[in-house]
């Protein structure tokens, strides 16, 4: 008996320490896997800590480990690949971009010379004595050279603000004034097309801006008017959010004329390709100024009523 109840109390002991050992081993793994897990958390935020010091400063360093671990590194060298992909890709862009600028200040500047000369032999054709098929066939050149010169102008304009590096200084203005003086100048213009155009409201509003850029914006959302406006035009001004003040430039158009609301900020976008009458530059150059400016611009199209204005 006493050699049973010895022998039943070392297998106790056996299965006691087994136990223990085993419950110690158990402890061991789940703390070295909440230790890993715990690693792999802080690497983690590493990489997304130099992810944001990577996009905030601009700079190329690669993304570093400080863990040894096969499956983060394969991850780190695949993200080091995407980003050096992406970074080659934006500088490709800012190459072409530079390049496309300047082509397009070349073009505007080799057209203006001969542009000036044709003009200028042909208003001398006019003073000669020509038939009258020959007088139409002028009337007709000129009327092609003014427009050909219109675009050149764009193209001008366009090539000097998209190069323009200098910062704008902002000032406080009379915008409503401003405004009013730019529609005034456009009366003639308007009453020629049969469009009848108008102010929006009699409240004087102030804002931020710089004259002359907002002048330009003006004009090019009138003269932009001109070519699709079916309509009353109506520019209107209100306050808006954060203080800011939103210009909007109004106006229906024909049942079939195909303009694309979102598209009509990028440079040499045409509304309706038959009638030919823009080389899609004038809004590219609003979009220009404005943001010169520190605003953003918006464009709509609601029951045939075009809209597009800029918040300034």
């Amino acid at each position: 008996l006493e050699i049973s109840e010895n022998r039943i109390e070392i297998e106790v002991f056996c299965k006691g320490r087994i136990m223990r050992l085993a419950f110690i081993c158990v402890s061991i793994v789940c703390i070295i896997v909440v230790l890993y897990v715990i690693g792999i958390k802080l690497q983690l935020r590493s990489i997304k800590k130099q992810l944001e010091q990577r996009s905030k400063e601009g700079s190329k360093t690669p993304v570093l480990l400080e863990m040894n671990d096969k499956d983060l590194k394969g991850m780190a060298v695949a993200l080091n690949q995407t980003l050096k992909q992406e970074a080659d890709l934006r500088i490709s862009r800012e190459i072409q971009e530079r390049e496309f600028k300047s082509l397009i200040t070349n073009i505007s500047h080799d057209l203006r010379t001969p542009l000036t000369v044709m003009k200028g032999y042909l208003q001398l054709l006019e003073k000669c004595e020509i038939d009258e098929n020959g007088r139409d066939y002028l009337k007709i050149c000129i009327r092609h050279s003014e427009e050909l010169e219109k675009r050149v102008r764009q193209f001008f304009e366009y090539s000097y603000w998209v190069n323009q590096e200098e910062v704008v200084e902002l000032t406080e203005l009379n915008i409503t004034n401003l405004v009013t003086d730019v529609m005034t100048d456009f009366i003639p213009v308007f009453e020629e097309k049969g469009i009848t155009m108008r102010l929006e409201g009699e409240k004087i509003y102030k804002g931020l801006g710089e004259k002359e850029l907002l002048k330009r914006v003006m004009q090019n959302l009138l003269k932009n008017c001109l070519q699709y406006a079916v309509g009353e035009v109506v520019v209107s001004i209100e306050e808006w959010k954060d203080s800011q003040l939103r210009i909007c430039v109004a106006n229906p158009v024909a049942a079939d004329c195909r303009v694309d609301a979102n598209k009509v900020f990028e440079r040499f976008y045409v509304g309706n390709d038959e009638r030919n009458q823009s080389a899609g530059l004038g809004l590219s150059i609003v979009k220009l100024l404005v943001e010169q400016m520190q605003g953003r611009v918006f464009s709509g199209m609601e029951d045939n009523v075009f809209y597009v204005g800029f918040f300034s």
